[in-house]
């Protein structure tokens, strides 16, 4: 078996999952949807701040792992893919303080 890590890349998961909860928030009881409206806010910056890599490096990295005659167990494509897969060893805590300042969601409270 082996896996490639491709990192954030420009597919369509990322718009699915943008409809996704903007459905599921206009189903939610608005009452509590305004007790994260900050929270909410922040997460949504972070998302147009968001590069993400096109997929062709990804592919290449597919293709050297299909054509390779011993693969290796882990494949690692160009971009962000090396950074994610750093934060996913950090201890919970330290995991949580990182995402939650790269969100921008430090400090905010629920309403």
């Amino acid at each position: 078996m082996v896996l490639v890590e491709p990192g954030s890349t420009a597919t369509e998961i990322f718009d699915k999952s943008g409809a996704a909860a903007r459905a599921s928030l206009a189903l939610a009881d608005p009452r509590r949807s305004a007790l994260y409206a900050r929270h909410l806010a922040a997460v949504g910056r972070a998302q147009a701040r968001q590069r993400l890599a096109p997929v062709d490096p990804v592919a290449r990295t597919v293709v050297t792992a299909l054509e390779a005659r011993r693969p290796r167990r882990l494949y690692v494509a160009p971009g962000d893919a090396r950074l994610i897969g750093l934060l996913t060893r950090l201890p919970a805590r330290p995991r949580e303080r990182l995402v939650a300042g790269i969100l921008g969601l430090t400090g905010i409270k629920a309403s």
